[in-house]
């Protein structure tokens, strides 16, 4: 009897053997539910399928940064060339900063709209620095700059220059810090 029910139970597992294999195969490959499932790396650079609408279209890492780099060239080329001045919300002061670098991995919040944070320095100091947030849409079929923000600070103490954050992310929605 104990031999039969083994034999049975047997069978049955190499059944659902394949099956779970195949719902856990699914589920790898569907949009995962946690956090980093935003994000897009240069790994992830395929070329979209010809067949997908511009709006349906989901843009690689490399898509993002090309348009953030455009968009600092543009802003950079206003005023004071070579510089990006944004002002802070916070203190209406006016920032006068040069781009340094664009921050793995940028991020798709969904609905075509995407993220890129950035770090740019203070003109004529290369370690003091400020994280800036950019966010990005789809507008007639390509990536444009919508809003950007002041996210860190930079902060000098013990001789060194390290950047505060004024907000953190929390299910891709800003919470304040101070």
């Amino acid at each position: 009897m104990t031999n039969d029910r083994t034999l049975w139970l047997l069978r049955k597992g190499l059944i659902l053997l394949p099956v779970l294999l195949v719902l856990a195969l699914a589920r790898c490959t569907s949009e995962p539910a946690d956090e980093d499932s935003n994000m897009v790396s240069a790994a992830d650079d395929e070329p979209p399928a010809k067949e997908q609408s511009e709006e349906a279209r989901r843009f690689t890492a490399n898509d993002i940064k090309a348009a953030m780099r455009k968009h600092i060239q543009k802003r950079t080329e206003h005023g004071n060339p070579g510089v990006f001045e944004i002002t802070d919300p916070r203190t209406s002061q006016t920032l006068a900063l040069q781009f340094q670098t664009i921050h793995d991995p940028v991020r798709t919040m969904g609905g075509g709209h995407y993220f890129a944070c950035t770090n740019f320095a203070a003109v004529g100091n290369p370690y003091k620095t400020y994280d800036l947030d950019f966010w990005l849409q789809v507008h007639d079929g390509e990536l444009v700059v919508y809003e950007e923000n002041v996210h860190k600070l930079p902060v000098h103490e013990g001789g060194e220059w390290r950047q505060q954050p004024r907000y953190n992310f929390v299910n891709d929605r800003i919470n304040l810090l101070r």
